[in-house]
């Protein structure tokens, strides 16, 4: 009796974990968020690697937090100048903006994938401009790495719970 209701409490239980991941997803608007690193590979910083991350509302691509060590400083969204944020095919190519300081200007420009350019990034310190490549990397959303654990955890033991039956009815 008890193997009869296997198959249909795995279909019930994977349903409810699958119905639990998806459906935040569709009541808001997922945050991208992006870890990213610029190597400079021009300049009187050539050679340097500097590190940063971002996050923007996926409906409206407004920026909800950055933040780039550069030079001993931190830059914050409220440092950048008209973000924008560009797509190709719902792959992310990068974010344009700006910064100002007193004693450095820099620039974050997008990948161009038509002749394999990576994003850029421009900087000007004491008059001299150079420059680097950023790589990107998307951080999962908390919520998709749990909901890929819970699924992987059932599974095994659904899996064990399986083996055992199959055992009991060999003896």
């Amino acid at each position: 009796m008890n193997n009869r209701f296997q198959p249909f409490s795995f279909l019930v239980t994977t349903s409810i974990v699958s119905l639990a991941v998806i459906y935040p997803h569709s009541v808001k608007a997922a945050a991208m968020i992006y870890e990213f690193e610029v190597s400079i590979d021009s300049g009187s910083l050539v050679g340097e690697t500097y590190a940063g991350s971002l996050e923007f509302d996926e409906s409206d691509l407004s920026i909800s937090q950055f933040s780039f060590d550069f030079e001993g400083i931190n830059y914050t969204e409220t440092d950048l100048i008209d973000p924008e944020f560009f797509f190709d095919n719902g792959q992310f190519l990068g974010l344009i903006a700006d910064v100002i300081d007193t004693n450095v200007e820099f620039s974050f420009l997008e990948a161009v994938p038509e002749i394999n350019e990576p994003a850029t990034f421009l900087y000007f310190i004491n008059g001299q401009e150079a420059a680097g490549d950023i790589t990107y990397n998307a951080v999962p959303e908390p919520l998709t790495i749990l909901g890929t654990m819970t699924a992987l955890g059932f599974g095994g033991l659904f899996k064990r719970q399986l083996k055992s039956s199959s055992k009991q009815s060999k003896s």
